[in-house]
């Protein structure tokens, strides 16, 4: 009898470490953010607009180089999320991040999104040598960014647009391409535009968690968010213009996506949470149009 209750403690006890283990693992996916993880698709770029869309060796390769991507991403997350832990502990909604909830103790999250990131930097020079470089590069901005620039208003938006940029890069450097410039300076503009809406929605909500807002005002990050707009949609028509004037089609939906997030900016206080745009119908079904189109263009003969 002795012994069948030794066994079941030790059982009881077995079951422990594997919830224990379990919510660890929970915490450090979480920790990852997945959700943030389709700003990386943006290395998709390289392959669609230097017409190497329908080349199917170069397809592992830049699914390789997504994965470095995503998993360099989101081991900098958890970085993050440990110098930000007591700001984020005030935040209304931070404040459920596993770090910050303490579900995910630093002393675990640290070893773990260490081994991840050099993981992420070996397989990137293992694709080649251009695209680790750039693994590197972007370890640096936002390592930089996270560090000492996200506290400095109009720089915070510029680095994060360069870090959009690296991604674009890295993505044509993963399968040996080339794309215009003008539409690397595209992706940059639509990061501000990202940016800058973001700043305005934590300024309207009284957002005290990053510390450069007390440098930006409301009447400001709409001035520099409209001009962001601006730029991005004549960076795109001089895009048009360079490669191939039947892409001048494309503009009215290019029009229509932006002012629509400017639209929801404005109407529903979108800016902080951008991937929703994902799930607002009418955008979602003009950024279908317009890939429709733009292939079609690119990959149909159409002159």
């Amino acid at each position: 009898r002795e012994r069948e209750r030794e066994r079941e403690r030790e059982r009881e006890r077995e079951r422990e470490r594997e919830l224990r283990l379990s919510g660890v693992l929970r915490s450090i996916i979480v920790s990852l953010r997945p959700y943030q993880w389709y700003k990386n698709l943006i290395l998709f770029l390289g392959i669609i607009f230097s017409g190497n869309l329908l080349d199917p060796s170069l397809w592992g390769t830049l699914l390789l180089a997504f994965l470095a991507f995503c998993i360099l991403s989101g081991s900098l997350y958890i970085f993050n999320d440990i110098k930000d832990i007591e700001r984020d502990r005030l935040h209304p909604k931070k404040r459920y991040r596993p770090i910050a909830a303490g579900d995910l103790s630093p002393t675990i999250a640290i070893p773990i999104a260490t081994i991840l990131i050099i993981s992420a930097v070996v397989l990137g020079f293992a694709i080649n040598p251009a695209f680790g470089a750039l693994c590197l590069v972007y370890l640096l901005i936002s390592s930089s960014y996270t560090t000492y620039l996200k506290n400095y208003a109009i720089v915070d938006a510029i680095v994060i647009g360069a870090g959009f940029v690296v991604r674009a890069a890295a993505g044509c450097a993963a399968i040996d391409v080339r794309i215009s410039s003008w539409l690397i300076l595209c992706v940059f503009l639509i990061a501000l535009v990202l940016a800058f809406g973001k700043r305005r929605q934590e300024l309207l909500t009284a957002n005290t968690s990053r510390a450069c807002l007390t440098e930006y005002s409301v009447p400001m990050s709409e001035n520099f968010l409209n001009l962001s707009v601006s730029l991005l949609l004549m960076s795109y028509a001089l895009y048009c213009v360079s490669i191939n004037e039947a892409l001048l089609i494309t503009l009215p939906f290019a029009l229509f996506g932006v002012f629509r997030y400017v639209q929801l900016v404005h109407l529903d206080n979108f800016g902080g949470n951008c991937e929703r745009i994902l799930v607002d119908r009418p955008s979602v079904m003009n950024l279908i149009l317009w890939v429709i189109l733009t292939a079609f263009i690119l990959y149909g003969g159409f002159l």
